[in-house]
């Protein structure tokens, strides 16, 4: 029997790449080539989402709350983690997000988080969203073993 996409969906999903993808069709990493990232959806409706460079800077005191100012920047501008409720339209194949609490707190609270899925397969996840003027954010997910 046939999976509904909203069926395939739940799981833990593990990033293959993230690109911003200009007019042009010019793709770059958003977090660098060998940046790492997690999503999973629960089959009650809740997601949560990890994305970030590996090569993030260690904090030299040791805490987030003394970090300087460069290692602050370094951090936000090079990851994002959020998390909140999802659902999935089946017919458009549009993902709707409503992010509860997020690293960038622009994200919250915000009704226009939504991302186009392109593939669904019991092992990819394909999603895209306008990123900035001229630019998408191409993303693929492979589902965790």
């Amino acid at each position: 029997m046939k999976r509904s996409p909203k069926d395939m969906l739940v799981g833990t999903w593990v990033q293959v790449s993230l690109d911003t993808v200009s007019a042009d069709g010019s793709r770059r990493p958003l977090y660098g080539e060998n940046a790492k990232g997690m999503i999973i959806y629960t089959g009650n409706g809740y997601f949560t989402l990890m994305q970030a460079s590996v090569d993030l800077p260690k904090l030299k005191s040791g805490l987030p709350s003394k970090a300087t100012p460069e290692e602050a920047k370094a951090v936000i501008a090079n990851s994002i983690a959020y998390f909140g409720k999802y659902s999935l339209d089946e017919t458009s194949m549009v993902l709707s997000l409503d992010i509860q609490a997020s690293t960038f707190a622009n994200l919250t609270g915000s009704p226009s988080e939504k991302r186009n899925v392109t593939s669904l397969t019991d092992c990819e996840l394909k999603f895209n969203r306008p990123f900035v003027k001229g630019v998408t954010l191409e993303a693929v997910f492979e589902r965790a073993e």
